[in-house]
């Protein structure tokens, strides 16, 4: 009787049937029988486990390993897929479920969480990163490098990222485009690039400054997320895109810049893409290529070029074998992943060509937090009254008050003068909520709310004290 849970009954005759042939096959090739079967799922997806006994296999692991047995076994299985996992123990995987399959396409996300970064989606789900990270990117013409360039350029865009650009060619990046919203001109040739990467240098070197400056006990932030929880300013992040990136390998100081800018860039908020069509490991020294850890491969001319970027000459073999456009092998996190990368929509695609505008640090339901603290609560930013009106959208308590927290370590919410007091929304914040300064029914619309530059610029009613003695301020 093979192993299994209950709501699996139904795949019991079909594993039964596997399991006779495998135990014939294994016959066939003069190797023992599996220690024991069992029925597993995960992601939608049946299994059939073939557990083999590591104990008494006496040298003969590779009869069990070869490609030329699990050729044979999913021969006699029908076609059914088989994968051999070594990871804890030895045993065969066989899919009794159609192998699911991935899009063609994928349309570019409409919404993204703040700082994250789409790449596309896997059989598991969405291969999305939460911050922007150095990254190796390879294809051929085609296969879909440049569609994730773009889709990157405007990720970066609606965060309000500072965007760099090299491209020897202006093609992936063109000039005329960018030059009016890129934070330096496109870098062309390779003396552009070194004056590109000495602009960057000097505002890392900018950004330590403030960094010290925003110490606390002595110690300054740790990276960039810990120094915009405590800034006034935020700073946006920095991101260099380079195409056709090998084709400035030739200069000693341009490995030797991007090398220290990818290794010391991402705590003052930078991160490096690069990308090319060819890789060789001439072409990215060790010193540069282990600064990346998220690797990307789509088709490529030969499995040399994606063993080199994806550090797996197995995942390398399966890049060279992708026909989909926009079909890729990643690395995130020391997994691998095959996805369909997104691609722009059409509106999006068109959104790249239009000046770049910079993006709120407030996302749209913070904002209506701050109108309505306004509108209905006199400037006074009070969690559990907020959270009360704004449950019905999903946000809760504990959010709003961290928003607060923040947002009073920033100076954009008064800090009280006493416990009782709630903390008061600042000129500054009700600015990035999209309403002046002066010009009062601005955000009021027809709340017959009160007069906003009022409720800003003037102290708030004093509310007679709770007669609770341990009162404490509003949270």
């Amino acid at each position: 009787m093979i192993a299994q849970t209950l709501h699996l009954t139904r795949f019991q005759a079909e594993a039964n049937y596997c399991a006779r042939l495998v135990l014939k096959a294994l016959s066939q090739r003069g190797l023992q029988a599996p220690v024991s079967f069992y029925l597993t799922e995960r992601n939608n997806l049946v299994w059939l486990a073939v557990i083999l006994n590591l104990m008494d296999l006496a040298g003969r692991l590779e009869g069990f390993a070869s490609p030329d047995t699990l050729h044979q076994l999913s021969t006699i299985l029908h076609g059914k897929q088989v994968f051999l996992s070594n990871s804890t123990g030895l045993r065969y995987l066989i899919l009794l479920t159609p192998a699911p399959d991935l899009p063609e396409a994928i349309e570019f996300p409409l919404e993204m969480e703040r700082e994250a970064l789409p790449l596309g989606i896997s059989l598991s789900g969405a291969i999305m990163l939460q911050s922007p990270r150095n990254m190796l990117i390879c294809g051929e013409p085609g296969s879909g490098k440049s569609t994730l360039l773009d889709c990157i350029r405007y990720a970066g865009s609606r965060h309000g990222w500072s965007l760099y650009f090299v491209d020897p060619d202006g093609h992936t990046f063109n000039p005329e485009t960018l030059n009016a919203t890129a934070a330096r001109p496109v870098a062309q040739s390779p003396a552009e690039l070194l004056a590109l990467l000495e602009q960057i240098e000097a505002e890392l070197v900018r950004r330590q400054a403030l960094f010290r400056s925003a110490a606390q006990n002595g110690l300054p932030p740790a990276d960039i997320t810990a120094y915009n929880q405590v800034s006034s300013q935020p700073l946006p992040r920095m991101l260099l895109l380079v195409d056709e990136a090998n084709s400035y390998f030739d200069s000693k100081a341009i490995l030797e810049k991007l090398t220290d800018l990818a290794r010391r860039g991402r705590k003052w908020g930078l991160s490096l893409i690069l990308a090319g069509h060819n890789w060789r490991a001439a072409d990215v020294p060790r010193a540069l290529s282990a600064m990346f850890p998220v690797r990307v491969s789509f088709r490529v001319a030969d499995d040399t070029t994606a063993t080199v970027v994806l550090g797996s000459r197995r995942w390398g073999k399966l890049a060279q074998k992708l026909r989909q456009p926009g079909r890729a092998v990643v690395l995130v996190d020391g997994q691998y992943h095959l996805i369909q990368a997104y691609r722009l929509t059409t509106e999006q695609s068109g959104s790249l060509a239009a000046p770049a505008l910079t993006a709120n640090p407030l996302s749209p339901i913070e904002q209506s937090l701050i109108i309505h603290a306004l509108q209905h609560l006199g400037g006074r930013f009070i969690v559990n009254q907020l959270a009360a009106a704004f449950a019905g959208q999903g946000v809760t308590s504990h959010q709003v008050k961290t928003l607060a927290q923040t947002w009073e370590r920033r100076r954009w919410l008064s800090t009280p003068l006493h416990a009782t007091d709630a903390r008061k929304v600042t000129p500054e914040l009700a600015l990035l909520a999209g309403l002046p300064r002066t010009g009062a029914q601005a955000a009021q619309g027809n709340t017959g709310g009160p007069d906003l530059a009022q409720v800003l610029f003037q102290p708030a009613p004093v509310e007679p004290a709770a007669h609770n003695p341990r009162a404490q301020r509003p949270s």
